[in-house]
């Protein structure tokens, strides 16, 4: 079977479709370790049992597109799951986009830490993975990750320059992450004050008798001291 990880679309293998064939179902997500053992496993199969393998693992993702299109996200999840416990280490470019469309699912449910953890995983199988690199830049966004956000919509530029999603991100998260790192200084220079406050109480001092003065020539700080405040 021939397995296509180069969509520059995010929804990428997920097909149109609407039957909901799984909504009931009680699977239960297995643990990263239980799915490392699986692959594992990989060394007691004939290669017709990895075709075989391979054939059920692509009949599950296209069962999964056709959840997610219809609009059972987590029944989908749970679809795509399953075909990553199946595939061995021999259908790393499968196992890569069942972790990118299982991404999808988390990104659905707003679940962005597992979402992100998806991407890398898919990231990691191929490393010139552009829906997967392109969704990871999304996903961090919303955690609010700019910076490695703005690293991924430049790659995504890279692979691909007609990509107007990551472009317009690109020319956006620059002026964001300025303003980000802004609100973090000024919420860390609050904290230190609040510490600085507690400390110096017990002296009838605050952080109000110190000033810092910025040296015009270097950009560094000078703290000056008034006894009357």
């Amino acid at each position: 079977a021939v397995v296509s990880t180069q969509s520059t679309g995010l929804t990428g293998d997920i097909v149109n479709e609407n039957d909901d064939l799984c909504a009931d179902s009680k699977f239960v997500e297995p643990s990263e370790s239980e799915v490392n053992v699986e692959i594992e496993k990989e060394n007691d199969y004939t290669n017709d049992e990895l075709i075989a393998i391979e054939e059920e693992a692509l009949s599950l993702k296209t069962e999964g597109n056709e959840l997610y299109k219809s609009g059972n996200q987590s029944g989908a999840l749970e679809i795509y799951t399953k075909a990553i416990v199946l595939c061995r280490r021999q259908l790393n470019d499968l196992r890569s986009i069942l972790h990118a469309n299982r991404a999808a699912c988390h990104l659905s449910q707003s679940e962005y830490k597992e979402a992100e953890e998806d991407c890398n995983i898919a990231i990691e199988l191929n490393p010139q993975y552009l829906k997967a690199i392109l969704r990871r830049a999304q996903v961090r966004e919303k955690l609010e990750k700019l910076s490695p956000a703005l690293e991924d919509y430049q790659k995504v530029i890279e692979l691909d320059p007609r990509q107007g999603v990551a472009v317009e991100a690109a020319r956006r998260l620059p002026k964001e992450i300025e303003v980000q790192q802004e609100k973090m200084k000024e919420e860390c220079i609050s904290k230190l004050k609040d510490l600085g406050n507690l400390v110096l109480k017990p002296f009838g001092l605050s952080t109000e008798n110190f000033n810092m003065v910025q040296d015009p020539n270097s950009g560094g700080y000078n703290i000056q001291f008034s006894q009357n405040k």
